[in-house]
């Protein structure tokens, strides 16, 4: 399969935002990891999203393979939608890099076809669940998602 084969493009964009989620998820777990028993909740949310954005990564990797396609590389580093800083600051950046995922994911959906496509939107409902539990948790109101459907 060639770089512009669509469903390559798909997973490759996909893996890019798993690469970016796995950076960012880990950012805030360190954040939160000093924050003692009032950060417990929200550092179990962090955690969650880096062991799920992990796996994640490593399936996008092997489907990738499996199409003899070079899977993207993870960069060193990632600018952040937004600074961890304390509990709340990490909340919102784990609701945020899980609406960029869900978009990429959504996107995917649409070009993919049997278990890649199962992976998509299995990927696409986790995104939603874990973006929304963070904004719960800080208080945020749930409508306050970057929709990944279109006309949401």
């Amino acid at each position: 399969m060639t770089a512009e084969d669509p469903a390559v493009v798909a997973l490759s964009s996909m893996l890019a935002a798993a690469h970016a989620a796995v950076y960012a998820t880990a950012t805030a777990g360190g954040v939160l990891a000093p924050l003692g028993a009032a950060a417990g909740p929200a550092r179990e949310l962090a955690r969650v999203a880096h062991n799920d954005h992990r796996t994640l990564r490593d399936s996008l990797v092997a489907a990738l393979r499996a199409r003899g396609a070079t899977p993207p590389a993870a960069l060193a580093a990632y600018r952040l939608p937004v600074e961890p800083a304390g509990v709340a600051g990490s909340l919102d950046l784990l609701a945020r890099v899980e609406d960029r995922s869900a978009v990429a994911a959504h996107d995917a959906v649409g070009v993919l076809t049997g278990a890649d496509r199962e992976l998509a939107v299995d990927a696409l409902v986790a995104m939603t669940l874990r973006g929304q539990r963070a904004r719960l948790a800080a208080g945020t109101p749930p409508g306050s998602a970057v929709p990944a459907l279109p006309g949401s």
